[in-house]
């Protein structure tokens, strides 16, 4: 089906919101299974008897299962369908998240985390895929938009519940509900239309070639090293918020909860002007500007160059600055190749952040200590995201792509 064709068949009215409620619901539900575990791994760690100070771990184990789950299940994505893709890891989601909720060891907690990461992962590069495979032109960026919402959603209502819950109750109870919610989405991909990709069949090792050959092409190559600059630093500061901010500041779950509240604030406000400058024509400089922004909220917050009251603005211009930057690139990953292939690109982005988000929790751990009950190494953790940042406008020069 080419652009054009796809533009007259575009979804409207009712048909449209049954797309997109569930698949919002979803990629919700697995933002918030991931982010709700930072406000809360300290408390998951002093009950499984993790050391306090590598709770991060826990965030950081995550994105690096998604990373080489979506490697293994990129080329099924084309072959079986978006529709499929997402009932499978949608469902093999829901299972791990209970397990994970029903952990009480080191053990158990990091091999359901694991497995959590491994069906969670690939869920939102797939229905990205599928998006830009069911809609073209205005209302991909609306639909694009749309589902990106939310991350903002998650940080605003989701992670302050999440938190709420396992402050008042036991850190597990959030993720049952993760699990009977994924559940039920799951079954909502029932009703959705399936779209043909040209790859359903074909020698899969090929296909596995031609993930890895999408490296060879210029322009992906140079999207895949930006995205690289966009998150290697900052993910060295997000895993270690909780212990973080618990120790230096006296924060609870359900506080730092809420400064991902304010923060997902943040984030909504920079997701309806990046749909607006998406609109508009904008792509490449939303990237720049969104990274300068986040840079300088992070140099003012690892220095903790402000009052325990101004924590939550802090967070809101940190995540207002990276929601500018994300549509943008997921428009310009939609954009760049044909149907037959754009499930495995927009796996191989997914690989590319998610491992580079794992990597930032481990590179930061050794920079860490506990020193007269206060934690010590943010300031370096600081510098080197604003270095990395800073990277990112330079490398935005280099890269030339036609809408």
């Amino acid at each position: 089906m080419n652009e054009r064709e796809l533009e007259k068949g575009n979804k409207s009215g009712l048909e449209l919101w049954i797309f997109v409620i569930p698949t919002f619901l979803l990629v919700f539900l697995v933002f918030v299974d991931h982010l709700v575990v930072i406000p809360l791994s300290a408390d998951i760690s002093r009950s499984t008897g993790l050391p306090i100070v590598n709770s991060g771990l826990l965030v950081a184990i995550y994105p690096i299962s998604a990373a080489i789950s979506a490697f293994v299940f990129a080329p099924f994505s084309d072959r079986l369908g978006r529709k499929t893709m997402l009932m499978i890891l949608g469902c093999g989601f829901a299972i791990s998240t209970l397990f994970f909720a029903l952990s009480s060891s080191v053990f158990y907690v990091f091999l359901f985390r694991i497995t959590s990461g491994i069906f969670g992962g690939p869920i939102f590069p797939n229905a990205l895929a599928f998006i830009g495979d069911s809609f073209s032109g205005k209302q991909r960026g609306t639909v694009v938009t749309l589902v990106m919402f939310s991350f903002s959603i998650s940080s605003i209502m989701g992670v302050p519940l999440g938190s709420w819950i396992g402050d008042q109750y036991t850190w597990q109870v959030p993720f049952f509900g993760i699990s009977i919610g994924a559940l039920f989405c799951s079954f909502a991909v029932i009703s959705f239309k399936s779209v043909k990709t040209g790859a359903e069949s074909g020698n899969i090792l090929k296909q596995y070639l031609e993930l890895i050959s999408l490296w060879k092409i210029s322009n992906i190559r140079r999207l895949f090293i930006i995205q690289f600059f966009m998150m290697i630093g900052l993910f060295g500061f997000v895993p270690n918020i909780s212990v973080w901010l618990g120790t230096n500041f006296g924060l609870s779950p359900t506080s730092i909860g809420l400064c991902y509240m304010q923060g997902g604030i943040g984030a909504l406000i920079g997701n309806f002007l990046a749909g607006r400058l998406l609109w508009l024509g904008y792509r490449e400089s939303l990237i720049s500007i969104g990274s300068v922004i986040m840079g300088c909220f992070l140099l003012v917050a690892t220095f903790e160059f402000f009052p325990v009251n101004f924590i939550g603005m802090i967070f809101a211009g940190i995540m207002f600055g990276g929601s500018i930057r994300i549509p943008s690139l997921q428009m310009i990953l939609t954009e760049i190749v044909s149907i037959d292939i754009r499930g495995r690109l927009m796996s191989m982005s997914m690989i590319v952040s998610n491992f580079t988000m794992g990597l930032g929790g481990i590179w930061s751990i050794p920079l860490l200590k506990i020193d007269s009950s206060r934690l010590h190494g943010m300031e370096q953790i600081g510098i080197i995201a604003i270095i990395t940042l800073a990277f990112v406008p330079i490398l935005i020069l280099n890269l030339k792509t036609d809408h």
